[in-house]
């Protein structure tokens, strides 16, 4: 009895777990928050999700001061990442097509790594994110300290400015798993 409830919980975390998101492999760079990944040997194009860097490539604008350096950044963390898990809000895809994902690399949410050094803001808020609240905390940091893109004083703060959060410098590390997630991991553990 005991091996058949492990299985069907072990079948359920599994399929959440899928359901919310997927491992990726890099594909290609576009820019500080866009990328291409392969996921289930589909080459798709991922808009980093409640994040903004300043423009490195577009056709619209010239480059932007930091733009660079925010492309430089999640080039070299995404490229040579060993794992990269993108996470999924509600709405999966934007009005341009791309995917809307959380970009997890080894372990660390590259959203948050870039906020936190200044090569971008929290920005494209269309609702409740799961994340939002933790990167208002490390803008903060960034905004106190100077760093890069708020080194700039016509730089405003947008989305987080009315944001009561604590100036913080701790990293989201998370295991890509949500509350419920965490419960049924513990209830297969308690199994064992």
């Amino acid at each position: 009895m005991k091996k058949v409830v492990v299985f069907i919980l072990s079948l359920l975390v599994f399929n959440v777990v899928n359901a919310e998101s997927d491992k990726a492999l890099f594909s290609k760079c576009v820019d500080g928050d866009t990328a291409y990944f392969l996921v289930n040997e589909n080459e798709i194009k991922v808009r980093f999700l409640a994040i903004d860097t300043p423009e490195s490539v577009s056709t619209k604008v010239s480059e932007q001061p930091f733009g660079k350096e925010a492309s430089d950044y999640t080039c070299n963390k995404i490229s040579n990442a060993n794992e990269i898990v993108l996470e999924y809000e509600k709405n999966k895809t934007d009005k341009y097509g791309r995917t809307l994902a959380w970009v997890w690399v080894d372990g660390s949410l590259l959203q948050e790594e870039l906020i936190k050094n200044g090569y971008g803001q929290v920005a494209y808020i269309y609702g409740k994110y799961k994340y939002t609240d933790s990167l208002c905390k490390v803008q903060k940091y960034a905004i106190n300290n100077s760093l890069n893109v708020w080194s700039n004083s016509s730089y405003e703060e947008g989305y987080c400015k009315n944001k009561d959060v604590e100036n913080t410098e701790n990293n989201i590390i998370y295991d890509n798993l949500n509350k419920e997630d965490e419960k049924t991991k513990e209830t297969l553990d308690k199994l064992d």
